[in-house]
């Protein structure tokens, strides 16, 4: 059983050259979310996803975004929309309940697809949304809140939709960033409590994923500090293509699974 795998002897086993890969990764990750508000989570996930179970990749990244959103949230405080947030996270909840729950009761096989193709469909659908100048009401956001909700149970990097709609809606800059960081510490707190109760979630994956989130912190520090000065352009097409190479190394696991 994958519920039964035993991640904390798996980290223990790693070298010192496998475990300072993985601290600069997470921190790398959590600079990359805190300057384009998505993105950490996916970049960690796809580099962890070859060692541990499928079932255990969204549950353990989930941890991770908890901190590296925790610690954004704080530094851009200022700039939350607090009427949009809360009301797009409630409207989110119960179909991220939904998500985790379809999550838990498939086949690995299937979850390799759907994380496979749901990295790809972001990118398409991020690119759609930029082209077409998508511009939204409440109702929309909650439209796109009733899709985001089911999907980041289930997929790695839905950060981009939160972000559109945000966008879409109205918000600029360091709102979109800091409402999109209490959206998602919401929601990755509601995932979490749902991930341990269908026991995909055990103390050992909160500890190892606790202490990879610890570097998020200086990730989200450093990534405040350069916000300004760095164009986020070059960086999200890097990003854009390891979603592109990711979702092919999940299909391909699929289809030899």
């Amino acid at each position: 059983m994958e519920a039964d795998f035993d991640i904390a002897a798996l980290f223990a086993s790693l070298g010192f050259l496998e475990l300072s890969i993985l601290i600069l990764t997470a921190f790398f990750a959590s600079v990359v979310s805190g300057i384009s508000g998505y993105g950490g989570g996916m970049t960690l996930g796809l580099l962890v996803s070859p060692f541990i179970p499928i079932k255990l990749l969204v549950p353990l990244m989930s941890v991770f975004v908890l901190f590296s959103n925790l610690s954004r949230m704080y530094y851009y405080r200022k700039s939350i929309f607090w009427k949009k947030g809360i009301y797009f996270a409630i409207i989110s909840t119960p179909f991220l309940i939904a998500g985790t729950n379809f999550y838990a009761s498939v086949s690995p096989k299937t979850l390799y697809f759907c994380l496979g193709f749901g990295l790809a469909f972001i990118v398409i659908l991020r690119r759609v949304f930029k082209k077409i100048n998508l511009n939204i009401g409440w109702f929309g956001l909650g439209v796109m809140a009733v899709f985001y909700g089911t999907i980041s149970g289930v997929i790695l990097g839905p950060g981009s939709v939160l972000l559109t709609a945000l966008a879409a809606n109205g918000l600029v800059g360091a709102q979109i960033i800091a409402t999109d960081s209490f959206v998602t510490l919401i929601n990755v707190i509601i995932r979490l409590i749902s991930f341990w109760n269908l026991g995909l979630l055990n103390s050992d994956a909160l500890y190892v994923g606790s202490m990879i989130g610890i570097v998020s912190i200086f990730g989200s520090y450093t990534a405040k500090k350069i916000a300004d000065k760095l164009g986020v352009k070059m960086h999200t097409i890097i990003i854009e293509i390891c979603l592109i190479i990711g979702g092919a190394a999940m299909i391909y696991r699929a289809l030899i699974f």
